[in-house]
């Protein structure tokens, strides 16, 4: 299997949440994304479509993580969490808004199917957009819910230009997703990103995942990070945005937010897998899962 790079991010991302959806309800599937094979290009589909046999999808599983160390259960045991956090919030605190920002191939919106009516807009570059967009259009399996789709190019876009004021309005009460996007933009964009988010309303709450900021200079540090990095240098792509989890509270009163969950891959694959079969997962521990509120 050929590994996609982080320009190829969201195709990766969706064979992932393939083939995690491909095993048996009764081995622990902890989502269901029908969406996510409708997005592959065809070496990655014929993954998907071997990993339909459940012999196969232990033999994939097993080989994505000898070469790739926790890239799979990281991925997996993330969506969970954030796809509980999302529909959490609009339950039980009555967040009508959802702002999925770079949102690339996945379909969290249709996947969760939601019976609360909620706005949903997703955010990302035009031509993934426009891709994405061309395929469920043409796709017998149609999407459930209605969504906004916003084109931006956040490298020379000001967000304030581009994005409607109508977001603000005091009936909504938002919730932004930024998620497996963050880290390969530059810190002016990212700090771009974040004042838009503290210019709503206190109470906003924004969900983003990051690296940890030591993997950019010592990928060593971490299990099987120094693969994924010179993988990333071999194309010519790098990490370019990290956090220092010890100061990521003071990051974000930077923005007027307060940290309300920060975790890393180990927490969060520990919640969803039980805690002996994670303590036998390695990888990707540099990549958290932080909540925000803004204040």
């Amino acid at each position: 299997m050929k590994m996609v790079t982080a320009g190829k991010a969201a195709a990766y991302q969706a064979v992932l949440r393939a083939i995690a959806s491909n095993l048996p309800p009764n081995e622990r599937r902890l989502f269901y994304d029908p969406y996510a094979k409708l997005f592959l290009p065809p070496h990655l589909k014929l993954v998907e479509w071997l990993s339909r046999v459940p012999i196969l999808n232990r033999i994939i599983c097993w080989y994505i993580d000898q070469r790739w160390t926790g890239a799979l259960t990281s991925c997996v045991a993330r969506n969970r969490l954030i796809d509980v956090m999302t529909t959490n919030l609009v339950r039980d605190e009555g967040f009508n808004q959802i702002i999925i920002f770079g949102a690339g191939y996945d379909c969290r919106v249709h996947r969760l199917k939601m019976k609360e009516r909620v706005m949903f807009v997703e955010i990302d570059d035009p031509v993934k957009q426009e891709a994405k967009l061309a395929i469920l259009e043409n796709s017998p399996l149609k999407p459930v819910m209605h969504v906004d789709s916003i084109s931006v190019d956040f490298h020379k876009q000001r967000l304030e230009d581009v994005l409607p004021g109508l977001f603000h309005n005091t009936h909504y009460k938002t919730m932004f997703i930024w998620e497996g996007v963050n880290n390969y933009f530059t810190a002016p964009i990212a700090d771009k990103i974040f004042q838009y988010f503290k210019t709503f309303l206190p109470g906003t709450v924004i969900i983003f995942t990051y690296v940890d900021e030591k993997v950019l200079s010592n990928p060593e540090l971490f299990v099987g990070a120094s693969s994924v990095a010179k993988l990333l240098q071999h194309n010519n792509e790098f990490w370019n945005f990290g956090i220092d989890p010890a100061k990521i509270s003071d990051f974000l009163a930077g923005y007027n937010m307060k940290l309300e969950y920060d975790e890393g891959a180990d927490v969060y694959r520990e919640i969803y897998f039980g805690k002996e079969r994670a303590a036998k997962m390695k990888g990707y521990e540099y990549y958290r899962v932080a909540m925000a509120v803004v204040q």
